[in-house]
């Protein structure tokens, strides 16, 4: 009897002890290029009827470099793509897997939101919300036409390659699938 007591003790201690160990926050690699190669055929090239609108929005590269901006980024790309209509040209089936991709990432990695690693993440914070601001704002003044939507198609692409191409040695990346 004190011998079941006694396992039951130290089973309890144990359990306890890894129950209170922090967790290891991790956003996955492999998604993001997935994302990025998703978005990227969504649709064609460039389409050249809107080359004269066409503007560039400059990327808040310095504010990437921590799993919180990143986990931001996402939520951010979700809002824009779930909350404003998208052209009927593109390919559903591949903008629907990108949508999910981003959703399943933002879903995996919500203990990056509550992260406190970053000391600074309030400006981090202010840099990529009037990012996306500013797409958002292209869309409403182009009364999302399709050129508004490949505008925001290539500063979102550019967006997520600077992720995959600045980021990919961070300690912040899981490499599981």
């Amino acid at each position: 009897m004190a011998y079941q007591c006694l396992v039951w003790i130290g089973a309890i201690l144990c359990i306890a002890q890894v129950w209170s160990m922090p967790t290891n926050c991790k956003l996955q690699w492999t998604l993001i290029p997935r994302t990025h190669n998703l978005l990227l055929k969504v649709s064609g090239p460039f389409p050249s009827q809107c080359l004269d609108d066409k503007v560039e929005i400059s990327l808040p590269e310095s504010d990437l470099a921590v799993a919180k901006a990143v986990y931001k980024t996402l939520t951010s790309i979700e809002s824009l793509f779930d909350n404003y209509g998208i052209p009927q040209s593109w390919d559903g089936q591949k903008l629907e897997d990108f949508q999910n991709i981003v959703y399943r990432q933002i879903d995996e990695s919500k203990c990056c939101k509550m992260s406190n690693d970053e000391d600074d993440f309030s400006a981090r914070d202010a840099a990529i919300t009037d990012y996306f601001e500013k797409l958002k704002k292209l869309l409403k003044d182009m009364e999302f036409s399709d050129c508004a939507w490949e505008t925001v198609r290539l500063e979102v692409l550019s967006l997520l390659q600077f992720i995959v191409v600045e980021t990919s040695d961070n300690e912040f990346w899981s490499r599981r699938v």
